[in-house]
């Protein structure tokens, strides 16, 4: 097939897969920075990140190493306090990382309103799924 044979793809999907593309690669450098910050301010942490590899090293589960070295469980999403902390900021890494389909799916959307409705409707009702899923709105007991 040649280039003047291909279909052309339509500018929603181009979009929304740049966008899932480069926030994936900035989510993987921020969750790379985090340990490097955890581990250069040990003491700049939610859990001492030498105590944290050490009982998990003696086959601790994760129940009780955040007992033992946190002090309990600080919930799902403690990066929003603990942003400058370096098991925060690569917490944050994680959440921006899972999250990057919500971050597409806005502008998809939009570029939608020139194809299809039906999608434009979809996205943002996905878009609105993953929002309330990454924010935590909803958690279990």
């Amino acid at each position: 097939m040649t280039a003047e044979e291909r279909p052309k793809m339509p500018r929603s999907q181009l979009l929304y897969g740049e966008i899932i593309y480069w926030s994936a690669i900035v989510a993987a450098i921020l969750c790379m920075i985090g340990p490097v910050i955890a581990m250069a301010f040990v003491d700049n942490n939610v859990m001492n990140p030498h105590y944290v590899f050490a009982a998990i090293f003696d086959g601790k589960n994760a129940e009780t190493i955040w007992q033992e070295v946190g002090g309990g469980f600080p919930g799902g999403h403690f990066w929003f306090k603990n942003f400058t902390m370096g098991d925060g900021f690569t917490q944050f890494g994680l959440a921006f990382g899972c999250a990057c389909a919500f971050w597409a799916l806005i502008p998809t959307a939009i570029a939608f309103l020139r194809e299809n409705y039906l999608y434009v409707v979809l996205s943002l009702w996905v878009a609105l799924l993953v929002l309330i899923s990454a924010s935590g709105i909803i958690s279990k007991g």
